[in-house]
C-alpha cells in the first residue's frame, strides 16, 4: 500500500460555479481535521481568479499554493510545441500536467484527467453528475456536448474516479460499464468554520438585506436543474389560502449556460403575485450567508438533478429543517426526512410548508441547542470524508 503525504490538488470551480471553488475547500478542511495528518503536505494548484477562504485557517496541513498560470510555464520552445501538438491532435490532453506532476513527485494527484497509461503517477478524476445525460435541455447544446466529451473521456482514460453519491456511481456503471471496478463513492462533508458560528451579529446580517423576521432560504443557481419553480408555484398556492410567506434566495441569478432562463422565471413572480414575497439576494459573502442559514425558519432544495448536496450537507451541520425533493440522491443524505416532497408537485411542497411553519410557530431561530448537537456530529463527518479521501489516495 501507498503512503501518501504529497498531494497536488487542482482547485475546481470560478466565478460561475462557485460550487467547485466550495468542493475544494471542502477537501482541504476535511484533510486539515483527519488525525494524524501532521506530516500531509498539499500543493494547491489554482488560477489567480479562483478565490478562497484564508487558507492560514488550516493550521495542521502544510499547504503551498502554486499560481497554475506560472506552474506549467516553459521556456523551450519545442517543448511547447509539442505540448500545443499533443492537446490539439494526439490525445486531446494537456501534457503539462504529466511533466509538472513527474518534476514534483507527487504522491497523488486530484482531480486530474491524466490517462491511465501515465501508470506511474497516482491519479483519480472526479465526476460530479451526470446532468447532460438526465437533462440535455437544461444547459444549451455546447455547455452539454462538452460536459457529454469530458465525462466519456475520464471514463475511457481514467484509473480511480471519484464520485460523491451511490446513485452516481449507479449511473456511472450503466452509462459507461468500461468504469466498473475503479469507481469510488466519497460523499463530501461542508467546510463551516467554528469561529463563524459565534462572531457574527446575525440580527444585524438580517437587517443589512432588509429582511423579514421569519423567511425561508434557497441557495442555488438559478438554473432549470434547480427548480425554483415548484417554490415559486408553491407559495402561490399558499397565497390563494391566506398563508403569506417569505423566501429568500441566494446564488447567481444568471446562469451562463443558460442565460435566458432567469427572466422566465422572475415572470412566475408577477404571475403568482408573489414578487414582494422573494428576497432575491445574487451572490453574497460566505459569513452573510451562513447567518441568513442559520436565522432562517428552514432551507429548500428542489433539484430535481443533484450529485450530492451542499444545500441538504449545510441544513444538516447547521441543525436545520429542510425540505428537499424526493430524487435519489437526497434520499441518500437524509434517509426518511419528513420534509421530503415530490419534485415537482407544488402542492405537496406547500402542504410540507405549512407543517414547518405550524411546528415552528412560537421557535426563535437559530436554535441554539439544536445547532450545537448537529455541528458536533457534522465535525466526526469532516474527519470521515478526509479519511475515505486518503483510503482511496493510498489504493
Amino acid at each position: 500500500m501507498r503512503m501518501v503525504k504529497k498531494i497536488a490538488i487542482l482547485a475546481l470551480g470560478d466565478a460561475g460555479w462557485q460550487g467547485g471553488i466550495q468542493y475544494t475547500t471542502n477537501l482541504i478542511n476535511a484533510l486539515d481535521k483527519v488525525e494524524n495528518n501532521n506530516e500531509i503536505e498539499l500543493h494547491l494548484f489554482k488560477k489567480e481568479s479562483q478565490l478562497f477562504p484564508d487558507l492560514a485557517d488550516f493550521t495542521s496541513v502544510k499547504i503551498i499554493v502554486h499560481p497554475i498560470e506560472n506552474a506549467f510555464r516553459s521556456n523551450n520552445i519545442l517543448k511547447k510545441l509539442w505540448w500545443k501538438i499533443n492537446e490539439t491532435i494526439l490525445e486531446n490532453f494537456d501534457l503539462r500536467f504529466v511533466d509538472c506532476f513527474k518534476k514534483n513527485n507527487f504522491d497523488f494527484v486530484f482531480p486530474s484527467n491524466i490517462p491511465s497509461k501515465y501508470r506511474k503517477i497516482n491519479v483519480a478524476s472526479w465526476i460530479a453528475d451526470f446532468q447532460y445525460h438526465h437533462f440535455p435541455n437544461g444547459a444549451s447544446k455546447k455547455v452539454t456536448s462538452k460536459a457529454e466529451q469530458l465525462i466519456s473521456g475520464i471514463a475511457k482514460n481514467s484509473k480511480k474516479i471519484i464520485l460523491s453519491s451511490n446513485f452516481c456511481e449507479k449511473d456511472c456503471h450503466r452509462l459507461f460499464p468500461i468504469t466498473k471496478g475503479k469507481t469510488y463513492v466519497m460523499p463530501f462533508a461542508v467546510y463551516i468554520d467554528p469561529k463563524n458560528l459565534k462572531e457574527i451579529d446575525l440580527d444585524w446580517v438580517v437587517k443589512k438585506y432588509d429582511l423579514p423576521e421569519k423567511y425561508f432560504i434557497v441557495s442555488n443557481l438559478f438554473a432549470p436543474t434547480k427548480n425554483h419553480k415548484v417554490i415559486y408555484e408553491a407559495m402561490g398556492l399558499l397565497k390563494k389560502k391566506g398563508i403569506i410567506i417569505n423566501l429568500v434566495c441566494t446564488g447567481n441569478i444568471v446562469d451562463y449556460r443558460n442565460e435566458s432562463y432567469a427572466n422566465e422565471i422572475l415572470q412566475m413572480l408577477t404571475d403568482y403575485k408573489i414578487r414582494s414575497q422573494v428576497f432575491l439576494l445574487g451572490l453574497i459573502p460566505r459569513l452573510d450567508q451562513l447567518a441568513l442559514y442559520r436565522k432562517s425558519t428552514a432551507m429548500i432544495q428542489p433539484s430535481l438533478n443533484e450529485g450530492w448536496s451542499t444545500s441538504v450537507e449545510e441544513a444538516k451541520a447547521l441543525g436545520k429543517d429542510i425540505l428537499t425533493s424526493d430524487i435519489e440522491v437526497h434520499k441518500e443524505q437524509i434517509i426518511d426526512n419528513p420534509f421530503e416532497f415530490e419534485s415537482n408537485n407544488a402542492a405537496d411542497l406547500a402542504f410540507k410548508i405549512q407543517t414547518i411553519l405550524q411546528n415552528t410557530e412560537n421557535i426563535t431561530f437559530p436554535d441554539i441547542q439544536k445547532e450545537k448537537s448537529a455541528f458536533e456530529s457534522y465535525q466526526i463527518n469532516v474527519k470521515k470524508f478526509g479519511r475515505l479521501f486518503l483510503e482511496i489516495a493510498n489504493i
